[in-house]
């Protein structure tokens, strides 16, 4: 007898998971941790006993999920469908209204006392951020709902509605200072980026029409990024020192051997080799039948550049410039050691006090500029249709 053929299958795994794991988050693991001050050990705060409103709210937003990933293949593929990305946020905005509340109910009269964001919060972020990855959406309702998102924290913030959480508390102690040092990091990882493209276009260029540039080139790329940024940043210290005591003119330009200069000079060469290589791999897989086609047509060199060679080889560039500035990002944060600022500041400051919400404070901002290049920048890829 014939085994009857199985179709494809009815539930989507990955949203099936990450809607248990956020519901299994809600009834088993803390949502916040309450501290009578930052030394002594926190005890841990759940949500369901401390509002059943909001829990509610959790619950519902991951049953939706859930619901969702529950639908036939057929429905979750219509263009309808694509609306189901409202219901990423739900469990998130449940989640952190739950813990300011938890947050002004515990610590709002006492400004010792710390409430911090537990491993629940954390679990239901993660899975948000994957179930919108996961989920069918169009580029720009995926930017309004997450700019959605975010005027509703910022209108949070606004009104007071997260100032009892420790994490709002060590950024009130702060002050400008936070500004300052997250517009340095912008500062940083934007220069770094234009230095790393500039550097490896016109190594992907050079290297395309000549095999010592592309051996040497390559080769001197890829060693430096064996090396260690940290090792990277002392190296330099002393060359740069020497240029500055020897040169006032550098001097005078903020060139030292510690500060923004090492730091911009190593993270622009770490930049500079995802972009190289997707320039070489463009221009090297440019059909030859269209340019010698736009060559009869009695093209100039400059026009068959400008109209079929940066049009077929920009998205390929464009992919290694996303790659290289949500690599930027991160690696910026180590350049504080070396007194070039950033958010990185905050990083090691909280990790030399054991002082674990000024660590949060200086993360998620990086995380958030990491998570918000790389979706700005893959726009036109998919808008053009094409998986990233």
């Amino acid at each position: 007898m014939a085994r009857p053929e199985t179709g494809p299958a009815r539930v989507d795994p990955v949203l099936a998971i990450l809607a248990g794991l956020g519901l299994a988050a809600l009834f088993l693991l803390p949502l916040c941790q309450y501290a009578a001050n930052r030394i002594v050990a926190g005890r841990d705060c759940y949500l369901l006993p401390a509002s059943r409103t909001w829990a509610l709210g959790l619950m519902l937003g991951w049953l939706a999920v859930a619901a969702f990933a529950c639908l036939p293949p057929e429905r979750r593929a219509r263009p309808g469908a694509r609306w189901a990305w409202l219901l990423v946020p739900l469990p998130l905005l449940a989640a952190a209204a739950g813990a300011a509340h938890i947050a002004g109910s515990l610590a709002d009269a006492d400004p010792v006392a710390r409430v911090t964001l537990a491993s629940g919060f954390w679990v239901t972020l993660l899975g948000t951020l994957v179930a919108g990855i996961s989920l069918p959406s169009r580029p720009l309702s995926r930017v309004l709902v997450w700019l959605a998102v975010l005027g509703l924290g910022g209108a949070g913030l606004a009104t007071g509605r997260f100032d009892a959480l420790s994490l709002v508390r060590e950024a009130g102690n702060l002050g400008p200072a936070f500004g300052q040092e997250f517009t340095q990091h912008l500062r940083l990882t934007g220069a770094a980026v234009t230095a790393g493209t500039l550097l490896g276009l016109a190594l992907g260029i050079l290297a395309h029409r000549s095999r010592p540039w592309r051996l040497g080139g390559f080769l001197t790329l890829n060693f430096l990024q064996t090396v260690p940024s940290l090792a990277l940043f002392g190296l330099l210290i002393m060359p740069l020192a020497w240029l500055s005591a020897h040169a006032p003119v550098l001097r005078d330009w903020g060139v030292k051997g510690i500060g923004a200069a090492p730091a911009l000079i190593a993270l622009s060469l770490y930049a500079a080799l995802p972009i190289a290589r997707n320039t070489l791999t463009a221009l090297d897989e440019l059909p030859a039948a269209v340019l010698d086609a736009g060559r009869g047509m009695g093209m100039s060199g400059f026009q068959l550049g400008w109209h079929v060679v940066v049009p077929l080889a920009w998205p390929a560039v464009l992919a290694g410039i996303r790659v290289a500035t949500v690599q930027t990002v991160g690696n910026t944060v180590v350049a504080a050691l070396i007194g070039a600022g950033g958010l990185g500041t905050f990083i090691f400051q909280g990790l030399g006090q054991t002082a674990m919400d000024l660590v949060l404070l200086g993360t998620l901002p990086v995380v958030a500029l990491a998570l918000a290049a790389d979706q700005i920048l893959g726009l036109p890829a998919r808008s053009r249709g094409v998986s990233a």
